[in-house]
């Protein structure tokens, strides 16, 4: 005999707690090390952008990398527009730590003077020797601003250091024998000079250009002429600084040098030297006549005054010419030029020792002369520049199966913090088919995370409900955007996103660095209902019961939730044929068919304290009521009935 059997089975909503977690973001950017973050998470200021500059094998401890970087270009990768931020600019290790002694000079490019204000030279002392893959960070002013870095500089350049310094910053020391000589850090400039002694060309304008940038270093006679102190003067000026030599691949030390004014090497002279430890010095510079055309270290050869046949003191930047302007010792220069000359000397004598750059000017009384020291660098090592990268959010829930009547938290963390209300972090749900199901919801911070500082945002909760008539599926998607204060190239829809280098413009994980994506299920409950019916007797045969009237019949509903998820007010309704008369207080129910059916007599149904079923009796109508049903799990009712 077989009835129709009705089942149904209701959802507990499902509601969207929609929440963000700002914590450090390591596995947002699916990549080792992690985003450096220097003040920890909560805290004072966040770096939203990096490149990855790769260093040679050849790059020792103690080298000198130095890597070009054109930001403007960095951004248009990201698609971003924006102030670039010169201050925050920094060199960070393989380890995730700090560089210890970094500089960055947006007035050099290229090796050349370079004016724009959003492109420079990044140099910094090797930690890791070897291959190794370093991260320059940097931001823009609309991401909030940040000190300008207190690190140790190299400024072999001297553009870390204000005009009138004696004393540069990352060099040694500075001395000078008298006030009137020179021993500074001098600007970009033209300056008149009139010498003493009475020479030929003058007075000068002189060129007090540095050869690259914005500074370079001034030594010798220049502001005054040399005080009449008589005889020759030694180490007028002098300048010093220590160099850390790599123990492997020491490479070169490289000086760039400007001899000007009237006097010859006889008298007026530079002298740029290494020294070691013990003392021992080595002359890479100096005053020897067999060097002079190579590397000139003073205006004029020689120890006489210059005439119409002879080269020497007594006119302006003579070099190697007499007064009417004819070589004497092969040089090619023009006469009176006002020229940079280079050293690049091996440190391979040196490799695995602290040595000192020695830098001295000698001056005579009579006939003005000085000297220009610039861009000084030793063991260089080029880095190889990567695609810029950004900040990542990773969304860490929901995840895997999730249930109809569970409630359902969306958890991103991020690495950056946005910067206001407007540049909130976001999230997007999306149903299986690829239909949105919720766009632009803001998420808020949790409360443990935010700071409240001025670049930390302001953020709203939302609740959401997923409809019951939603159907089971897998391909739900998770959406979350970490949007900054940046503008979008690719228009403002996609403000506050930075784009990945040479892909696609929609905005999905695989295109954009800061947007994640997860997929999750909704599953719900799995009702399956088995009925059975066996006669219990019949009234006139001991075995093998007939039905006929006055028979006794038991009927057992077993109904399982196959899963995954739970099921919530589990309802039956069985209706009772019109050939059947209910048995009174036959209702019974337990885990099986059989635990059910061998209840005492005066046991009611849901009377077991581990059984929550509730059944009843209703016009002819058995109805049976759970409040939940587990994944897995199943119940059994049962109950007889006589035939009419």
């Amino acid at each position: 005999m077989r009835r129709l059997l009705g089942i149904f089975w209701g959802f507990a909503v499902a509601a969207l707690v929609l929440t963000a977690l700002i914590t450090r973001a390591d596995a947002a950017l699916r990549d080792t090390p992690g985003w450096w973050d220097p003040d920890g998470v909560g805290a004072g200021s966040d770096w939203h952008y990096r490149v990855a500059v790769t260093l040679p094998a050849g790059s020792s401890v103690n080298s000198t990398a130095k890597v070009d970087i054109d930001f403007a270009a960095l951004m248009t990768q990201l698609g971003i527009s924006g102030t670039f931020d010169t201050s925050p600019v920094r060199v960070v290790r393989p380890s995730g730590t700090l560089a210890a002694t970094q500089e960055y000079n947006d007035s050099i490019y290229a090796g050349a003077t370079d004016t724009s204000a959003t492109r420079g030279e990044v140099r910094w002392l090797v930690e890791d020797g070897g291959t190794q893959t370093y991260f320059v960070y940097f931001d823009i002013t609309q991401n909030g601003s940040k000190a300008a870095s207190t690190l140790p500089r190299i400024n072999g350049n001297f553009e870390h250091s204000a005009a009138g310094t004696q004393l540069p910053t990352g060099w040694t020391s500075a001395t000078r024998s008298n006030p009137a000589y020179d021993a500074q850090v001098r600007p970009a400039e033209t300056v008149s000079v009139t010498s003493d002694g009475a020479p030929l060309h003058n007075p000068r304008n002189t060129n007090g250009n540095p050869r690259t940038g914005a500074y370079s270093y001034l030594l010798g006679a220049r502001t005054d002429n040399e005080p009449a102190l008589g005889g020759s003067q030694i180490d007028t000026t002098v300048l010093t600084r220590e160099i850390a030599v790599p123990a492997t691949d020491p490479g070169n030390l490289t000086v760039n040098w400007r001899a000007e004014g009237w006097d010859s090497e006889g008298y007026d002279s530079l002298t740029i030297s290494v020294v070691t430890s013990g003392g021992a010095v080595t002359e890479i510079v100096g005053n020897s006549l067999a060097s002079y055309s190579a590397y000139p270290n003073s205006p004029a050869i020689g120890g006489g005054a210059a005439d119409a046949l002879s080269a020497g003191f007594g006119h302006y930047n003579g070099f190697d010419m007499n007064t009417i302007g004819t070589h004497t010792a092969g040089m090619t220069v023009a006469y009176n030029a006002e020229v940079w000359w280079t050293r690049r000397y091996s440190l391979a004598a040196f490799a695995g020792q602290t040595v000192t750059l020695r830098i001295s000017a000698n001056n005579t009384e009579l006939y003005r002369t000085w000297f220009h020291i610039d861009d000084v660098e030793w063991s260089v090592v080029s880095g190889t520049l990567g695609n810029p990268q950004a900040f990542g959010a990773v969304a860490t829930s929901p995840l895997g199966n999730l249930a109809p009547d569970q409630s359902v938290r969306v958890l991103a963390t991020v690495d950056a913090r946005p910067t206001g209300a407007g540049d909130a972090v976001l999230a997007d749900l999306y149903y299986p088919a690829g239909s949105p199901y919720l766009t632009g919801v803001v998420l808020h911070d949790d409360g443990a995370h935010g700071d409240g500082a001025a670049n930390d945002a302001v953020w709203g909760s939302s609740q959401q409900t997923i409809p019951l008539s939603t159907p089971s599926g897998t391909g739900w998607l998770v959406r979350v955007y970490a949007r900054d204060a940046s503008t979008s190239t690719f228009g403002a829809a996609s403000n506050g996103l930075m784009h990945r280098n040479g892909l696609a413009a929609p905005l999905t994980m695989a295109n954009w660095w800061n947007i994640d994506e997860r997929n999750f299920a909704v599953q719900g409950a799995a009702i399956e209902v088995a009925k059975t019916m066996a006669l219990v007797s019949d009234g006139v045969n001991m075995a093998e019961h007939k039905a006929i009237p006055e028979a006794r019949v038991r009927y057992c509903i077993t109904i399982t939730n196959s899963g995954p998820a739970s099921a919530g007010t589990v309802l039956a309704t069985d209706p009772l044929p019109a050939a059947l008369t209910y048995a009174a207080g036959s209702l019974r129910s337990g885990a099986t068919c059989a635990s059910a059916a061998t209840l005492e007599d005066d046991d009611a149904v849901g009377a077991d304290d581990d059984d929550p079923t509730g059944a009843s009796l209703a016009d002819a109508i058995i109805t049976i009521s759970r409040p939940t049903l587990n994944a897995s799990s199943s119940f059994a009712v049962t109950y007889e009935a006589t035939v009419n």
